[in-house]
């Protein structure tokens, strides 16, 4: 019983991993620190062109000189989702847009924009650019025109804006060939007296525009900050903007610890972080939570040259946008302060993101894939899924096919679990014998006991003692070590870049995604959980019967109340597949795979080689004895 118990408890544990996983909760979370409304201004347009071209082998980036900020940003070495017709430039993808949304109608409103990136502005503070009495509201450093020059040496911008109170700020950004990354600088420095000994308190944003993946599976964007703890990365705190905020909620969240290494804005597959260099890192930040949508657009009729307060009650709120704070102090005339920065803009892939090169700006993918989970810390994830992809890395490079891999991967961990399976299967037969010999005894005790369940039990527990009847502890092993395995790569098959729009073999065009045999156009029905059916998936289904094949193989338990749970766990193969229907293809694959090993265990090498003990044991020297007793 005990071994039963506790694998309807494990896997009925990952069920419910599986079913948060896929229907989280939208609400963002608490507020760590303090918030603040943000107060839109469509005083200033966004600008009508970024013409300003900064790239390298790699990254391709546009720039406009009113506000020194982003605009677009391509990636050369991807391509669009499959069949989605996403923006295209060439061959290239675009992670980043800031103008995608537009205004409503009929109207003569600038468009609603998402924040350029890379944008830099003045934190709470008015000396630089001071804000009407009023409104409070003001132009701000995102939105002045720089003045720009391009340097072709160090394929480098450099941008340039002096203050009314006399003050240079230059911002430059390189990029370098083979990286994903623009190195940056922010230097200031004061022309007269009035601006001696102050300090300007500024930020750097990542925009909020980066490129999503549908997927129920997981959720994104999202925005986080590294938290420090003795000098070191201790986590980083992650914000969801997704879903509908609570009534009287505020649109910002800011954390005013210090010496934060870095602040990022994540997707599925896509990072844009930006990391502070130097040993005081950034002294704050704030993430600003964005209405992304175009209906939302469409319902707010915006009209020129009004400020619009974006409620906080609204449904659109689906974008977030997270800056890294930071001082400069303004010292002795003409003499400049500077700070050092990193923006990485690519994809979240762990050979590309090195601590070598990027220090604890590299522990993004561990903390927002494997760390923001009770369920991953309880089954080891950040620890199992990187083995695991590059176990499937190392078979990719030698057969080049992310399919085959996961299926030589599938044979590797059902090889490396067998002697222990093997033990356990040992135990458990000789304790199934040991019940065997006692089962009379029991159905006596439940027949003359049958009423009364105090003594019934009592008599039971007697036989038990008498015969040192327990179920093998190490019975649960294997379920112990397959579900780190299980929910490992589970994680790093719905988080991995390395299997986005990689084909398997005929119609598995995207390990990914689902298998999509049949394109149904749209839901199937209009009620739950149809509506979530879109495509025929077949290796679902191969997988479900698979499963039902497999556990119909199993030998009967003789033990009543074992046999009893096996009969429970008939309905998990259906409820696994039900919520596993929609999910990659990699992972189907894995359990296919997996399923069609134990199936071939139990049916030849049972066979062949069959536990002691057990019925195919028994059979096997029966059949000896009756050959030698022939002879």
């Amino acid at each position: 019983m005990g071994k039963r118990f506790i694998t309807i408890a494990l896997w009925s544990l990952v069920a419910v991993f599986i079913i948060n996983t896929c229907f989280t909760d939208t609400d963002p979370p608490a507020s760590t620190g303090n918030q603040s409304q943000w107060l839109e201004s469509f005083e200033v347009a966004p600008p009508d062109e970024y013409g300003l071209i900064l790239e390298n082998d790699l990254v391709y980036t546009e720039w406009s000189a009113n506000g020194a900020s982003c605009g677009r940003i391509l990636l050369k070495q991807f391509t669009p989702e499959l069949h989605e017709g996403a923006i295209l430039e060439g061959d290239w993808l675009v992670i980043y847009d800031s103008k995608w949304v537009e205004a409503k109608e009929g109207t003569s409103s600038s468009s609603y924009r998402r924040r350029d990136a890379f944008r830099l502005i003045e934190n709470q503070s008015d000396f630089l650019l001071p804000a009407d009495q009023d409104t409070r509201i003001k132009q701000n450093l995102d939105s002045v025109p720089w003045e720009h020059e391009y340097l072709p040496a160090t394929n480098e911008l450099r941008f340039s804006w002096t203050s009314p109170e006399g003050v240079d700020l230059v911002k430059s950004v390189r990029l370098d060939n083979g990286n994903y990354h623009i190195d940056a600088e922010i230097k200031a420095v004061p022309r007269n007296k009035v601006a001696v000994g102050r300090d300007i308190t500024l930020a750097l944003s990542t925009g909020g525009g980066i490129r999503t993946t549908d997927d129920n599976f997981y959720p994104n964007p999202y925005v986080g900050v590294g938290i420090t703890e003795y000098g070191e990365l201790d986590d980083v705190d992650f914000l969801l903007p997704s879903g509908k905020p609570v009534a009287n909620r505020a649109a910002a969240e800011q954390w005013n610890t210090a010496n934060i290494p870095f602040v990022v804005e994540g997707s599925k597959y896509f990072l844009s972080s930006i990391r502070a260099l130097g040993t005081s890192g950034f002294q704050g930040a704030v993430a600003e939570v964005l209405f992304d949508d175009l209906s939302a657009a469409a319902d707010m009729a915006l009209e020129s040259n009004k400020n619009v307060r974006l409620s906080p009650a609204s449904e659109y709120w689906s974008r977030a946008s997270v800056s890294g704070i930071f001082n400069l102090h303004l010292g002795a005339i003409d003499t400049y302060e500077a700070k050092q920065f990193q923006w990485y803009i690519g994809p979240k892939d762990t050979r590309v993101l090195v601590e070598e090169k990027y220090g604890e700006m590299s522990e993004v993918i561990h903390y927002a894939d494997y760390g923001r989970s009770f369920f991953y810390r309880l089954f080891l994830t950040s620890y199992v899924a990187p083995v695991l992809l590059w176990i499937m890395n190392m078979f990719h490079s030698l057969v080049g096919n992310w399919g085959i891999a996961i299926i030589l991967l599938t044979i590797v961990v059902k090889a490396a679990v067998f002697p222990i399976m093997r033990h356990s299967q040992i135990k458990m037969a000789a304790y199934q014998a040991k019940m065997a010999k006692v089962k009379p005894q029991l159905d006596s005790i439940n027949k003359k006991y049958g009423k009364d369940p105090s003594k019934k039990n009592e008599e039971t527990m007697k036989i038990y003692k008498q015969h040192k009847l327990s179920p093998p502890v190490g019975g649960c092993l294997p379920m112990f070590l397959q579900m780190p395995i299980f929910v490992g790569l589970f994680q790093a098959l719905r988080s991995s870049i390395l299997i986005r729009q990689e084909p398997f073999f005929g119609w598995i065009e995207d390990l990914a995604k689902p298998d999509a045999l049949i394109d149904f156009g749209g839901p199937v029905m209009d009620f739950f959980p149809f509506t979530n059916v879109t495509t025929f998936n077949l290796l679902p289904l191969i997988m479900v019967v698979l499963w039902v094949i497999h556990q119909r193989a199993m030998p009967k338990p003789t033990d009543p109340q074992q046999a009893q749970m096996q009969k429970m766990m008939a309905f998990m193969p259906i409820l696994f597949g039900l919520i596993l229907y929609n999910y990659a293809a990699g992972l189907s694959l894995y359990m296919i795979t997996s399923s069609l090993i134990g199936i071939f265990e139990q049916q030849v090498i049972r066979k062949r080689w069959p536990v002691p003990g057990s019925p195919q044991a028994k059979a096997l020297e029966e059949a000896a004895a009756a050959q030698g007793g022939g002879k």
